[in-house]
């Protein structure tokens, strides 16, 4: 049998087997990722300005309810206008931004806004918090965790390493700095990003991956 296109990737394993060449189901996935992204946006934003889902539905006029679901991440009613008037109450703006798909740099840069979002929550700061501790520009925090297509500065990299004790060259590969990976912290990346997950606490399991990706991280090549 031919060996010809296999692969050890996890996450393409199971993009192959269950959603394939099928343009529907390749649809269904990229909505879905749309739609736990605008999700996990609209819980941060509203967790980083320290606020109830009760407090923000009163400051856009609406019910909690209804901001309960913009944060379900299976909720498929998000509205352009909705996540306009939440950002213009939190003193944000909405940036679309499109860029060329890349499935393995892709997966690495994931694994860069997970891994600064979960140590970040690890600690129990705020985006606004961390910038005070770092000098780091917000706006600059927020684009490293939630814009797939950015690249941070390589002051902002040299910042989060020492922050965070991470060595720099690592994480400004998984910022997409340069293509030389290697391959152990590919599928370090690949692991972490599938066992992650972006709201409330850390979790046992997500502390756990956490830290067994940071030693990666660390490992001496």
């Amino acid at each position: 049998m031919s060996r010809k296109g296999r692969t050890s990737d996890a996450a393409e394993i199971l993009r192959r087997r269950y959603v394939g060449e099928d343009p529907e189901r390749k649809a269904a996935v990229e909505a879905a990722r749309v739609h736990a992204e605008v999700a996990r946006a609209i819980y941060e934003l509203r967790t980083d300005a320290e606020l109830t889902q009760q407090e923000l539905a009163e400051l856009v006029g609406t019910t909690q309810s209804v901001i309960s679901r913009l944060e379900d991440e299976e909720y498929e009613g998000h509205s352009v206008s909705m996540l306009n008037r939440i950002a213009k109450v939190l003193n944000r703006r909405i940036a679309v931004l499109v860029t060329a798909e890349d499935p393995a740099g892709g997966t690495i840069r994931y694994a860069f806004q997970l891994v600064l979002q979960d140590l970040r929550r690890s600690r129990g700061l705020t985006i606004d918090r961390l910038a005070q501790r770092t000098g780091i520009n917000r706006e600059e925090l927020v684009a490293a965790e939630r814009s797939p297509g950015y690249r941070p500065t390589p002051l902002t990299l040299h910042k989060l390493s020492e922050f965070y004790g991470l060595p720099e060259r690592k994480l400004a590969a998984l910022a997409g700095a340069f293509r030389d990976v290697p391959q152990e912290v590919v599928q370090s990346a690949s692991r972490f990003a599938a066992q992650s997950e972006s709201f409330a606490r850390l979790t046992d399991e997500e502390r756990a991956a956490l830290d067994q990706f940071i030693q990666v991280l660390k490992a001496e090549q």
